[in-house]
């Protein structure tokens, strides 16, 4: 039957059509519904907070040693800077000039310039170190759960470079992990944890 109207009566076939195509749009509808209600992310649990510890040594090279420039911040996913915890270089004019030392940082997550005096601090001895993540991005407001890129870059003048980056999967469980280590930087961990 090629003509599913006739005289102004629906037929059985037409109807019959039309009927499983809207149960189907009506069932697949439902369905991706869900499925996209299913990904949608939860919030930061805001009673925890990420501490991300890490060691700094002094080189062992001759003459006078400066103190690393380091930086630590987070990457969502993609790659894409989220926020930056902590930066410590030498105070302006003189310290901006090597900012452009912690290439990885410097390339992607330096762009605002507000950034600086919020989370700039003085180059410090060589120690051990705890910067804390809020659960919070540059701008302030709260992330979801899920997976981040945890990063520590450091950068000596006329000396070395490192950077230590890994994934983490945040979630409302507490955890720990240990990311790795590098000629410049050692005993980089991460820890969810309740806020101090």
């Amino acid at each position: 039957m090629r003509h599913t109207i006739k005289n102004g009566i629906v037929t059985r076939r037409h109807f019959l059509v039309h009927s499983a195509v809207a149960t189907l749009s009506l069932a697949l509808g439902s369905r991706l519904g869900l499925a996209a209600a299913g990904t949608s992310k939860a919030a930061w649990t805001t009673a925890n907070e990420l501490a991300i510890s890490f060691t700094t040594f002094s080189s062992s090279t001759f003459g006078r040693v400066q103190r690393p420039y380091v930086v630590v911040w987070i990457e969502d996913a993609s790659g894409t800077p989220v926020r930056t915890v902590s930066l410590w270089m030498l105070n302006p004019p003189r310290g901006t000039r090597y900012l452009d030392e912690l290439r990885r940082w410097y390339s992607a997550a330096s762009t605002d310039n507000a950034l600086l005096p919020t989370t700039t601090s003085p180059t410090p001895v060589a120690g051990s170190y705890t910067v804390v993540w809020d659960g919070k991005n540059d701008k302030g407001a709260s992330v979801s759960q899920g997976d981040y890129f945890v990063c520590v870059e450091s950068a000596r003048e006329h000396g070395a470079y490192s950077l230590v980056r890994q994934r983490i999967t945040v979630g409302a469980v507490p955890f720990k992990k240990s990311l790795g280590a590098n000629a410049e930087l050692k005993d980089v961990a991460v820890e969810l944890r309740k806020r101090a």
